[in-house]
């Protein structure tokens, strides 16, 4: 059986992708998960923000397409010209999880929700000629996850593992814990350890929703046995503050540095409490955030701040506070437009509130999208692309390693030099090509 799985471009996200190169995890985790279901299938993995191909010239027993949101119209484009010329389409992933029917008329098949306890059945179905138009993923315990494969697609940089799956926290905007469930889901230490070594790899990006939590004991148990078993890697992973808050944060920060840990990446969401609130992340984020910050930096672990600007009470002058309380904390600010995604309680509640709904290319955090006191909505884009000029300069991305402590030289320093570039270049090119 021969098998194409395609990660669709990201959009101007995809210039990190080059800058930075990280193999799509969902790609390298289908292709092991459909080894260990049939060893013998003939698998091809596609990312299509740095593989050149010619949809046309693709030929399988089933192509798989892994769809995000502002994904969706090229999914959906090339899903159609691929079933024009007879090819079998399943879709999957975030958006089709959420919105089934709206992909089921692009594709033979949609896979709702996770694979693991339905891809032995499609795969069957397949070979059968009795694809069927949905299948429903269940929740299933995380252990014994198969490896992912990653000798399908060599010259990344970083490759992927997780530890955990869902989320207990319930912020409007995010679509977790409808995707993976509320309950976090624990991958046996032992079998993230022997993932890990099973290839001879140094540099990993942690795909879990939170990389340090909600169980403070079992990730300081982890990183404690990462340090020991697996020395010389180098990680990235995104967080949450709360558990940095936790009375063992302080010797939860010290083993994930020695465990390799370069740096965090924040779901900050914004400076304003009232807008925390609206949000419904206050139970993330808990009440010493720029303390927890400080401590993470004083651990040697560099820190980016994922922050949602353009909610519909917002003033514009918050772009610029943004701005200055980024210098003052000397931390990398990685902004984007607040979105109201589907499979999110802010879906259905600004459904009257949100400008071209259900246009999934709006949908990519660089348009805003929610109705604005005054209707100013190109003012906040522009004050977007302007905070991200402003935040990206030499001098700024210098302040910034220069705040770094020794304690994480080099890699520290390393990897918050090479995201910062890398976030300049893909900011700026989008910039310059908006005008």
């Amino acid at each position: 059986m021969k098998i194409i799985y395609i990660f669709p471009p990201l959009g101007h996200a995809g210039e990190q992708v080059r800058s930075m190169p990280l193999m799509p995890p969902v790609l390298e985790y289908l292709a092991g998960l459909t080894s260990s279901i049939r060893p013998d299938a003939e698998i091809r993995l596609i990312n299509a923000n740095v593989e050149r191909f010619s949809v046309d010239d693709l030929s399988a027993d089933i192509v798989g397409i892994s769809i995000l949101t502002h994904q969706s119209s090229w999914a959906y484009r090339t899903a159609d010209r691929l079933r024009a010329r007879g090819v079998k389409v399943m879709l999957g992933g975030p958006h089709p999880s959420v919105l089934p029917d709206e992909a089921k008329q692009h594709a033979d098949s949609v896979v709702v929700g996770e694979a693991e306890s339905v891809l032995a059945t499609v795969l069957d179905d397949v070979q059968r000629g009795e694809l069927q138009p949905f299948y429903h993923g269940q929740l299933l315990p995380v252990d014994g996850a198969p490896f992912p494969r990653r000798d399908l697609a060599p010259g990344y940089v970083f490759r992927s593992f997780f530890t955990s799956r869902g989320c207990p926290y319930d912020c409007k905007f995010c679509a977790t814990p409808e995707l993976h469930g509320s309950h976090v889901r624990y991958r046996p230490i032992p079998e993230v350890i022997k993932d890990l070594g099973s290839c001879n790899h140094k540099m990993w990006f942690c795909t879990d929703a939170d990389s340090w939590g909600p169980n403070v004991p079992r990730y300081t148990e982890l990183f404690r046995e990462m340090s020991t078993s697996l020395p010389g890697i180098r990680w990235v992973g995104e967080t949450s503050i709360a558990s940095v808050q936790h009375q063992m944060g302080e010797e939860m920060l010290n083993w994930a540095r020695r465990s390799g840990l370069m740096q965090v990446w924040i779901g900050w969401e914004s400076f304003s409490e009232a807008t925390l609130r609206e949000y419904g992340a206050t139970a993330k984020m808990l009440d010493e955030r720029q303390d927890a910050l400080k401590k993470i930096r004083d651990n040697g672990i560099d820190v980016v701040l994922f922050i949602m600007l353009g909610s519909r009470n917002e003033s514009l002058d918050e772009y610029q506070r943004v701005l200055e309380l980024c210098d003052r904390l000397a931390i990398t600010p990685h902004p984007v437009m607040v979105v109201p995604y589907p499979g999110t309680a802010m879906y259905e509640e600004l459904r009257q509130d949100t400008l071209h709904f259900g246009e999934w290319d709006y949908y990519d955090g660089m348009h805003s999208i929610l109705t604005q006191n005054g209707g100013d909505n190109l003012g906040h884009e522009e004050a977007l692309k302007q905070l991200w000029v402003d935040s990206f300069t030499w001098p700024r991305i210098l302040a910034r390693l220069r705040a770094l402590p020794l304690k994480g030289f080099p890699s520290a320093h390393i990897a918050s030099g090479i995201v910062q570039a890398a976030l300049r270049k893909a900011f700026r090119e989008y910039v310059e090509r908006k005008g």
